[in-house]
């Protein structure tokens, strides 16, 4: 889809199929009603009037002037004074879908002029909204679904002033829809297809269309040699190789900088290995590589953005199968970090991938260290499926994922990590146990990995609540990439 900014005083000069504009409760409207209302000899006022156009937001109604002129749909935006970036999603989301009822392709719409303090963040947002309604991961479909109709919306906006500011959010807005699409894509590809090497040709193609990409990829020999046995347990019961695939992205003056760096739990399929899983829903647990696919879209994104910082993605490709050589509950592992494991449940497996990727990013000597990974289902008790658990060991660093999170849209809260949370992991015949039972469980989780992050500023996302959805709209959402991609923002 196609994204445009122009000046509202040339909408008589505007050739789009139709012409999308609010209206307020009260007397008051904007300028545009006011105009349209007079060449259309107070349609708009008699309609007002007679309730037939609804002002309360969300409210839509379609009008044809006549048959030379565009179609207009009105869309109520309530009262004026209430008009903040949440009533401005609502009234996106509303329009957008009546259009493709519509079928309609191209818009003029002055949604910018509104609330001039938000036009920057409505802008920004706009083209996620559109995207989310209109994508569809239809690729294994016989027959395929109907491309959405809408294919041009050009934004009304006058204020000399802030109008390259609104372009830049709007830009923004675009290449972040554009790498949640890509994450959504990956993290939907079914597991017998999506696998670790999957995710490493997905890293190499990255690679290819950005120059300032460089990919690496580990395949199990050399995670060995590193000595990542905790990472290489996991997957030796599956017929398909682990592999960590590294993403550097060099864009600040400085290529010495210290990086910022992404590691994403990229379990392709977890059956929960000896400690098998219940059949029932089993065939999310493709999902469980949403960490790694996050990676992915907020890399894409970084290099599009052309950001002038450093950054490293690490997507950590495993799959964890029950087999003859699988590991069991009891093993004892030996993490890259020297710190050992008993194993107590082997569906207890994305820490001890993440624990060994989390020690191999210490040779970046990065700035921060954030992992994103759906680690366990108690984050979903704890916030359901609106917010992401954030938990580290640095305040600052959680405050800023927070903080970017509601500047963003995409909600996250942070959880209390203490030591009165790390005596559950202790272990009688280990360092620490992998699994510490169900009380405080997405806490616990993310005490095991601070285990491993004592070396830099680190912060942990669990995504199990918000990585996708289930049921009739089965399907991942995307998130944290919004969240992720403006936390890097503020960073410039």
């Amino acid at each position: 889809m196609k994204y445009s900014i122009k000046n509202s005083s040339l909408i008589t000069l505007q050739k789009e199929e139709c012409l999308v504009v609010t209206v307020q409760l009260g007397k008051k409207q904007t300028s545009l009603i006011k105009d349209i209302d007079e060449s259309t000899k107070g349609m708009i006022s008699q309609l007002l009037k007679s309730g037939d156009i609804n002002c309360e937001l969300g409210k839509t109604t379609f009008l044809y002037a006549s048959p030379n002129s565009p179609k207009i749909l009105v869309v109520g935006c309530g009262q004026a004074k209430n008009f903040d970036i949440n009533a401005a999603k609502k009234m996106i989301q509303a329009a957008t879908k009546e259009l493709i009822t519509k079928q309609v392709k191209n818009i003029s719409w002055d949604i910018l002029t509104l609330n001039p303090a938000i036009s920057g963040e409505i802008a920004k947002q706009l083209p996620q909204i559109t995207s989310e309604l209109t994508y569809s991961f239809d690729q294994f479909k016989s027959t395929k679904s109907e491309k959405p109709s809408l294919q041009k919306v050009t934004l009304l906006y006058s204020d000399k002033k802030t109008i390259k500011h609104v372009e830049s959010q709007l830009s923004q807005g675009q290449i972040i829809a554009n790498a949640i699409v890509s994450t959504k894509n990956i993290a939907n590809m079914p597991s017998n297809i999506g696998n670790a090497k999957y995710l490493a040709e997905q890293g190499k193609s990255l690679g290819k269309q950005h120059s300032s990409l460089k990919v690496t990829c580990l395949g199990e020999k050399e995670l060995a040699k590193l000595n990542m046995n905790a990472y290489l347990a996991v997957g030796r019961g599956s017929a398909n190789e682990s592999i960590m695939t590294v993403i550097e992205y060099h864009g600040a003056k400085d290529k010495k900088a210290k990086p910022y760096v992404l590691v994403g739990k990229g379990l392709t399929f977890d059956s929960g290995g000896i400690s098998i899983k219940p059949s029932a829903g089993m065939d999310e647990m493709k999902y469980d590589m949403c960490g790694a696919a996050t990676v992915f879209g907020v890399m894409q994104a970084v290099a599009e953005l052309k950001l002038p910082i450093n950054v490293v993605g690490v997507m950590a490709g495993c799959e964890n199968m029950p087999d003859g050589n699988s590991y069991r509950p009891g093993d004892i592992l030996t993490t890259m970090s020297g710190t050992t494991v008993e194993i107590i449940n082997t569906d207890a497996e994305g820490r001890l991938v993440l624990c060994d990727a989390l020690t191999y990013v210490e040779r970046f000597q990065p700035k921060t260290v954030i992992d994103i990974a759906t680690l366990t289902g108690a984050c979903i008790i704890a916030l359901g499926h609106h917010y992401t658990g954030v938990m580290g060991n640095n305040a600052e660093l959680t405050e800023q994922l927070v903080k970017s999170s509601n500047q963003a849209g995409d909600k996250a809260w942070s959880l209390p990590i203490d030591s009165d949370f790390q005596e559950q992991i202790k272990s009688t015949c280990a360092d620490i146990v992998n699994a510490a039972g169900r009380d405080g469980g997405t806490i616990t989780a993310a005490c095991f990995l601070s285990r491993f992050t004592e070396k830099y500023q680190w912060a942990h996302l669990d995504i199990a609540g918000t990585a996708w959805k289930s049921g009739a709209n089965k399907g991942a959402t995307g998130r944290p990439v919004a969240m992720l991609i403006q936390y890097l923002l503020n960073q410039k």
